[in-house]
């Protein structure tokens, strides 16, 4: 990713995106550990606290490695596709149990229960990082959550996720955020497609600023989240 500088209002400088206490740590969006090595450049990073960095990272933990297990079709850490999966559910050994009892089997072959409360709690937080990150806005409200695999959408609702008109909007963004940046370099050419790829077949997302702020994500072209807000601070 091209590297760009906030040249917006400074306003939430100092502060954690997620609580408002003073920050020590740097969030990667999207953690680390839905990414692999070796890592993209200029990853984006918002201010964090410790408290709240480190309270998501048993849920990040969580949701990476169902992602990888649902795909793989299996928990064996051998078979699993991504590396440092392979680790996780070495290393965790109460985690690997755990998605075992989470898998079943039907005709088409396993399957999967989600923690559906665990993955919004991450996605929410990144959503909240992006829009950050992005348009130089915060958001007070819980926002409206929607998770759901590529595999279960029909046709039509394919082309509504990824099909993002943000030219079409009537609202621009903030002067000096990097969505104007954006915009008026049509950097990547992310106006054109919408989409900002932070690593080929492991994440991209999209941040659409209409009558409501929306965070479209994808995960390891799997699982695609939509999260919308609509007050901002």
């Amino acid at each position: 990713m091209k590297h760009l500088n906030n040249y917006a209002d400074q306003r939430f400088n100092g502060q954690c995106v997620y609580c408002g206490a003073a920050p020590k740590t740097r969030e990667h969006l999207p953690p680390k550990v839905f990414l692999d090595r070796p890592y993209p450049d200029n990853l984006p990073i918002v201010e964090a606290c410790l408290e709240c960095n480190n309270g998501f990272s048993i849920d990040e933990e969580y949701m990476a490695s169902l992602l990888d297990c649902t795909i793989s079709g299996t928990v064996d850490p051998d078979l699993v596709k991504r590396e440092n999966i392979k680790q996780t559910l070495k290393k965790r050994p109460a985690l690997a149990l755990r998605l075992q009892n989470a898998m079943r089997s039907d005709d088409e072959g396993p399957l999967f229960d989600f923690e559906y409360e665990r993955i919004n709690n991450v996605v929410q937080k990144i959503a909240t990082g992006h829009i950050l990150f992005e348009l130089n806005l915060l958001f007070s409200e819980t926002p409206k959550v929607a998770v759901t695999p590529f595999a279960t959408l029909s046709e039509d609702q394919i082309n509504t996720f990824e099909n993002i008109d943000l030219m079409a909007s009537d609202f621009w963004p903030e002067v000096g955020s990097r969505a104007m940046q954006r915009l008026l370099t049509n950097e990547d050419n992310v106006y054109n497609k919408g989409w900002i790829t932070v690593q080929p077949d492991r994440y991209r997302y999209a941040v659409i600023q209409a009558q409501k702020t929306e965070v479209r994500m994808v995960f390891s072209e799997y699982l695609t989240c939509q999260i919308v807000f609509e007050d901002a601070v």
